[in-house]
């Protein structure tokens, strides 16, 4: 899952184009998809800032955002594809990082308890095999920070399930003391250290998730939705873009879903349909200048 948007602060400026089939669409990423808008509507693409909530608006509507000094209503792009937000994203992983450095207090626990009361130990001692180990050589991620984060873990983790085997050993050999000396020795040292390691992952996630906002005007409409990064700006000719199979077709009420497939890469793209952008009557609603305060007048 990509954690970081570039980091620039500037605003991605689209001059506003004449109408026209030809011209390039703006391709984004969406959790583990690829979407792609007509450039058209398309007027400025920014460092998502500052999200003001409005209240009784439906779940997709975020709030509103300050650009310039101008109010524009937002829309979770992710909510209205019918995909989890990228906030509960962020707070799944964070969750799982915090379960995952739990779960070694307690295999390290419970080591230390077969140790004492003389019975088997039937934990993973694979680092592979544990529930981290399992995850960790599935996760991908375009954050260098994280990913030398994560790697930093690999020698504490393996030293740290190394120790069962140890530890029985001297155990049979009747080493109790020495046993139990090795195991204080993993806590205080290794397991305390990936423990540093997780809560490095943990904060690396939060200061570096960052969003994007694409600026949509039509009209005198003005909104934004939210994306996870921008891949490309470029043209998809005509006889590279169908529309979806008939039987998913029917699931798109009544928008026109298009297929694209990028030159280079024939990659495939869910083209969004204008009019599934632009149908959320709420974001008429919200209101996007400041009220009005009537003027006082002076007792004569």
């Amino acid at each position: 899952m990509p954690i970081a948007a570039p980091e620039t602060k500037t605003a991605v400026c689209l001059p506003s184009p004449p109408s026209s089939n030809k011209l390039p669409f703006v391709i984004f990423l969406m959790k583990e998809g690829f979407y792609a808008i007509s450039s058209e509507n398309v007027r400025e693409i920014v460092i998502l800032p500052a999200v003001v909530p409005v209240p009784n608006m439906p779940p997709e509507i975020r709030g509103v955002i300050n650009l310039r000094g101008k109010v524009v209503p937002l829309i979770d792009l992710r909510l209205k594809l019918g995909l989890p937000s990228a906030k509960a994203d962020l707070n799944d992983l964070i969750q799982l990082l915090r379960d995952r450095e739990q779960d070694h207090h307690n295999w390290l626990t419970e080591l230390e308890a077969c140790v004492r009361e003389r019975r088997p130990f039937k934990m993973a001692r694979d680092p592979h095999a544990c529930k981290f180990g399992l995850w960790y050589d599935k996760f991908q991620t375009d954050n260098s920070l994280l990913k030398m984060s994560l790697k930093k873990m690999n020698e504490p983790h393996q030293l740290i399930h190394a120790a069962a085997d140890e530890v029985l050993r001297l155990v049979e050999a009747g080493d109790t003391a020495g046993a139990t000396k090795l195991l204080a020795l993993r806590r205080n040292r290794e397991l305390a250290e990936l423990s540093k390691l997780f809560e490095e992952s943990r904060r690396i996630l939060v200061e570096h998730h960052r969003e994007l906002a694409v600026v949509l005007v039509r009209g005198e409409k003005r909104f934004a939705i939210s994306i996870d990064q921008v891949e490309a700006v470029e043209r998809i000719p005509e006889q590279n873009i169908e529309p979806l199979p008939g039987s998913m077709a029917g699931q798109t009420e009544n928008h026109s879903w298009r297929i694209g497939k990028r030159i280079k890469t024939n990659q495939t793209i869910l083209l969004l349909d204008e009019t599934f952008l632009f149908s959320s009557d709420a974001i008429d609603s919200i209101p996007t200048r400041p009220p009005r305060v009537p003027a006082v007048t002076a007792p004569a």
